[in-house]
């Protein structure tokens, strides 16, 4: 939620002050949204928990990466290229000879 709240900070403050001013106004806690108090009460009303942290079972990285990778050889076979059916524009209107038409050499020069 504080990040959301941030996120609303930024764009609001930066639409009066610009984004260098509304990044200061935003992470510097002197100017809270209603959305930040709101937390910030939660926060006070929210009674502590302590629970001890149980530190997770150590895994080394190679049996990690051994269980990542998949037990048989996979092959990817490549893509297979089709023609891609020709592309229409209804109501416009375009030669068909100056579909293959190459750019002209040397190019037209431009009018200053």
């Amino acid at each position: 939620m504080q990040g959301y709240a941030w996120i609303g900070m930024l764009v609001s403050y930066s639409q009066q002050d610009g984004l260098v001013q509304a990044a200061k106004d935003t992470f510097s806690g002197e100017k809270p949204c209603d959305l930040c108090c709101k937390i910030a009460d939660a926060k006070k009303a929210e009674p502590e928990k302590k629970e001890p942290i149980t530190p997770l079972p150590t895994i080394s990285s190679a049996k990690f990466v051994q269980d990542m990778l998949p037990s048989k050889d996979m092959a990817l076979a490549p893509p297979s290229s089709t023609d891609l059916p020709p592309v229409s524009f209804p109501g416009v209107a375009v030669p068909a000879d100056s579909l293959r038409a190459s750019p002209p050499v040397p190019p037209p020069c431009l009018a200053a």
